[in-house]
């Protein structure tokens, strides 16, 4: 079974130099691998999510000028998806070291109560900010010791996590949805910049972030690495204890983050939401490990991914689609995309 931080969409993904390019010299065994046919596999297999983006947007704005393709419609696909895209970068951390962690949402939730809380008792932003770090701190911990040092499987791990957290979230809230949050939380939350709130802006930059983390950075590698052979890497010199749990800390903390500024940009907090943020997330990032970066869950395409998923379900429920083909979509469109990028893998390979 392939470790989670690398897709089993093509062995020689780890032996890729940063440009993407095989380090071979894009040589395979009889000679040069050239010609129309290897370009076309290559650039399916890199950019598919993002040309499938492409045509869907183009699509949709033909078919339904008057409200897909408006100014107001791309403002709320944006912002709607600022919090998603912040827990899909979380759910990436942990996959690219070769981990799930299925407890970020619950930490959004639980910190998007505690904050509502806080703020509704009187406490300053100082005091939120703090309170929702150590929280997020403590559950990665957590996780990390539990799957790292005592071996107890991630999946379990996190999925007790989620349940655990979503309880606490009802227990905090009394059950009860918690709105009028108003004051600096709020500001820092939907304060505008070209027309888009600064949860938004909070998501890009945290891609951007991300991005330069796994392409630019040591670490970025060493959790590449860790994911695709801890025993090798460990032989390596590469601490991957230390790695694995920084990640789980990492995601939760992202993801603590992210429920802090969910209140702020709602004004208030339902704890039932937290299943609601469980597979898009996650949608997203295996989306992105078939684009771009091929085998490799990266930042750029877990954007494109969790763009992808938008723009199709937002075209479709416009079309006069129920609601429940948003669930739909996002099963299909991640199990699609996967299988296309290994099938231009596979050709790649083939033409080589």
């Amino acid at each position: 079974m392939p470790a989670a931080g690398r897709v089993d969409v093509g062995e020689r993904a780890a032996a890729r130099s940063p440009g993407g390019d095989d380090m071979t010299g894009g040589r395979g065994p009889d000679g040069p691998r050239t010609g129309f046919g290897r370009s076309v596999g290559d650039f399916v297999a890199r950019f598919g999510v993002v040309v499938m983006l492409a045509v869907l947007f183009i699509g949709f704005s033909i078919a339904m000028p008057d409200t897909f393709f408006t100014s107001g419609n791309v403002k709320t696909m944006v912002n709607a998806q600022a919090i998603v895209l912040m827990l899909a970068i979380a759910a990436s951390i942990a996959l690219r070291s070769g981990d799930f962690d299925l407890s970020i949402p619950g930490v959004m939730t639980v910190c998007a109560a505690l904050s509502a809380i806080l703020v509704r008792d009187g406490a300053s932003l100082a005091v939120v900010i703090a309170v929702v770090l150590a929280v997020g701190l403590l559950v990665g911990l957590i996780n990390g010791l539990l799957i790292v040092k005592l071996g107890v499987d991630a999946f379990v791990t996190t999925l007790g996590m989620l349940t655990a957290l979503g309880g606490i979230a009802y227990g905090v809230t009394e059950n009860d949805i918690i709105a009028g949050v108003s004051g600096p939380i709020v500001d820092i939350a939907q304060w505008e910049l070209f027309g888009l709130p600064g949860v938004t802006w909070y998501g890009w930059v945290l891609v951007a972030l991300a991005w330069y983390v796994y392409e630019r950075t040591p670490l970025g590698r060493y959790l590449l690495f860790v994911g695709g052979g801890r025993d090798a890497t460990r032989l390596a010199g590469v601490p991957v204890d230390r790695v694995r749990i920084g990640a789980f800390i990492a995601s939760a903390v992202v993801s603590a983050l992210a429920g802090m500024l969910l209140v702020g940009y709602l004004g208030s907090i339902d704890p039932s939401v937290t299943n609601q943020f469980l597979l898009q997330p996650f949608a997203a990032a295996f989306l992105g490990a078939t684009t771009i970066a091929v085998g490799r869950f990266n930042a750029l395409g877990t954007l494109a991914g969790m763009y992808l998923l938008v723009v199709g379900i937002t075209g479709l429920q416009l079309l006069g689609a129920e609601s429940w083909v948003s669930d739909v979509f996002n099963g299909v469109a991640l199990v699609l995309a996967v299988a296309l990028a290994r099938i231009a893998v596979r050709s790649r390979e083939k033409l080589g």
